[in-house]
């Protein structure tokens, strides 16, 4: 009797542990693989967010989706980096400043199904700096003109004309005299450097009055618009003549 007690005793023990191995089970295969630290993002001032998380893997894929036109688009967006133990954190990404939500997926060889996620995005920062950007350029806009008459007028008639080049004046097109064209090379590269630099000179505060900044500078002669020269890309106090014929 007694032992009959004890088996089903020890019956009923096995059952409950399956039940529970059953559920734990259960719990375990509805858990996504991949899951975000939070799903309310701040963007910095040039429109990047980054988004962090943890998966259970170390190597996955992840895009961002976008819907333009009725057409569903995705593509990848910034950096992501993925530690050993599947933390990850995806840096520097990009979309347009715009919409309030972003919608992005996670894919791995190791899983059946993509996860996907919508993030709201704050993008308080990158509006605020957009607009306080219009208004620095605004008054570019309004100073630069009498500014550029100015250096024209005090250059003796080395300079013809100085205008904005493209929708920016900070980079700026230089007219100088034709007969410039029909000198050394070792005086073209003088007159660029006195000019130049004057133009830099008398811009710069005004051009970039939060940054130690300078104007890019392109030199073009009258009449014929051939180009004499230009600043350098990565140093723009150096100028390089882009007419080497020598006379």
């Amino acid at each position: 009797m007694y032992l009959l007690v004890i088996s089903l005793f020890l019956l009923s023990l096995g059952g409950c542990g399956k039940e529970n191995n059953v559920e734990k089970e259960s719990q375990v295969s509805t858990e996504p693989w991949v899951t975000l630290d939070t799903d309310t993002i701040e963007s910095d001032e040039n429109g990047q967010f980054q988004i962090t998380g943890k998966a259970k893997h170390s190597s996955f894929s992840a895009n961002v989706l976008q819907t333009k036109n009725g057409i569903s688009t995705q593509g990848t967006r910034g950096i992501l980096k993925i530690d050993k133990d599947g933390t990850f954190i995806w840096r520097n990404i990009f979309i347009d400043g715009k919409e309030p939500t972003t919608d992005v997926s996670f894919s791995s060889y190791k899983e059946k199904e993509k996860i996907q996620y919508q993030v709201n995005v704050d993008y308080s920062k990158f509006v605020a700096k957009k607009e306080e950007d219009q208004l620095v350029e605004e008054e570019i806009n309004n100073a630069m003109p009498a500014l550029l008459e100015e250096i024209v007028a005090s250059s003796e008639n080395m300079i013809i004309k100085i205008e904005k080049k493209y929708h920016s004046y900070r980079s700026l097109r230089v007219i100088v005299p034709l007969d410039v064209k029909y000198e050394r090379n070792s005086v073209k590269k003088k007159y660029m450097d006195t000019i130049g630099f004057l133009i830099q000179d008398k811009t710069a505060s005004t051009l970039y009055p939060n940054k130690e900044q300078i104007p890019y500078i392109t030199f073009q002669y009258e009449k014929t618009n051939e180009f004499l020269g230009a600043t350098d890309l990565i140093n723009r106090r150096k100028f390089l003549l882009y007419d080497e014929a020598d006379y």
